[in-house]
C-alpha cells in the first residue's frame, strides 16, 4: 500500500508540473541595403511548427535608442533555408517578403536549428522585400 501512495503521489505532482518553457534565443542582427545599413536585436522563439519561428526586433540607433519595434514571423520551405517573412511595427504598418540562408545544415532540419546554429558563430543571407528593395542580413547570438 505504501508503494502505491508513493506511485500515486509521484503522478499527481508531475501532473501539477507547469508545462516545459519553449526554446528562445536572443542576439543582434544587421541588414544592408543599396550601402546602407541598419542593425539591431532580435529574440526567437520555438513555435513547435518544424518550418516556422517567430519572436520580437528592434531597429536602433547609432546611440542606442531603439528607433523601431515589432514583431517578426518567418516560415521556411521544407527542402531550402528560404522563406518567407513578415515584419509587424509596433505603431502600425508590416512589411513582408522573402529571404534566404546559407547554411551548412541539411534542409530537413527544423528552422529553429538555425538559431542553434548560431552557437558557432554569425549566420548570414539575403532578403528581398515586397516593394522591391533587397539586400543582405547577419544573425549573432548573445
Amino acid at each position: 500500500m505504501h508503494g502505491l501512495l508513493t506511485r500515486r503521489s509521484l503522478l499527481a505532482a508531475a501532473a501539477l508540473q507547469p508545462p516545459p518553457q519553449p526554446r528562445t534565443w536572443k542576439g543582434r542582427w544587421a541588414a544592408s541595403a543599396g550601402g546602407r545599413e541598419v542593425g539591431g536585436t532580435w529574440t526567437a522563439r520555438d513555435y513547435g511548427e518544424p518550418q516556422e519561428s517567430g519572436g520580437r526586433w528592434e531597429v536602433l540607433g547609432q546611440d542606442g535608442r531603439v528607433l523601431l519595434a515589432g514583431t517578426w514571423n518567418a516560415r521556411r520551405r521544407e527542402t531550402a533555408w528560404s522563406g518567407s517573412w513578415v515584419a509587424r511595427v509596433l505603431n502600425g504598418g508590416s512589411y513582408e517578403g522573402a529571404w534566404a540562408a546559407r547554411l551548412p545544415l541539411p534542409p530537413k532540419q527544423p528552422f529553429v536549428e538555425m538559431f542553434e546554429l548560431l552557437r558557432n558563430g554569425p549566420v548570414t543571407g539575403t532578403w528581398t522585400e515586397s516593394r522591391g528593395r533587397r539586400g543582405t542580413w547577419t544573425l549573432w547570438l548573445d
